[in-house]
């Protein structure tokens, strides 16, 4: 608790830096080591890499591999405060989709962005309206809507990515 107004349990501390962890070890990873740099060479362009000696489908399996383990460990870490079911992922699928939309496909920045972004707005419309969540929501995809119209790439998109790069 911090104070009367605002509890935050320990739980979600210890998930919070848990993400944070992870989040410098995945920084770590794509700057500093050979294979983030062989996965940064197949994203911005596969057949390059390819002659360059990298091979793209192991690079893929590796980065499939990695993804579903530090989905893995966040499914344990949410299960720690919410109730585990078949339905569990189905109520964060849709801000995960659209944390991915507005930060920018492929960027690590990007999506800490658009999950700041799209976690603020979230609390400040339920705040606003605490009655219905339900409302919060549909907000939101008028907000993404209206985002994708201005901004299609998202807030940082990777350069290459487009016809136009």
């Amino acid at each position: 608790m911090v104070n009367d107004v605002i509890s935050i349990s320990t739980v979600r501390i210890a998930i919070f830096v848990l993400a944070l962890a992870f989040l410098a070890f995945f920084i770590w990873l794509m700057r500093r080591t050979r294979l983030g740099l062989e996965v940064r060479a197949v994203t911005q362009n596969p057949a390059m890499a390819a002659s360059m000696g990298i091979n793209p489908d192991r690079i893929n399996m590796l980065t499939f591999g990695i993804g579903s383990g530090i989905a893995g460990i966040a499914g344990v870490a949410i299960g720690l405060f919410a109730k585990v079911t078949s339905e569990l992922g189905s109520d964060y699928i849709v801000q995960s989709f659209m944390t991915v939309v507005v930060g920018g496909v492929g960027s690590i920045w990007g999506t800490l962005a658009g999950a700041t972004m799209i976690g603020g707005l979230q609390k400040v419309i339920e705040f606003l309206n605490p009655s219905n969540t339900l409302a919060a929501q549909t907000y939101m995809i008028l907000f993404i809507i209206l985002f994708i119209q201005f901004r299609p790439r998202g807030i940082i998109a990777l350069r290459g990515r487009a016809a136009g790069d």
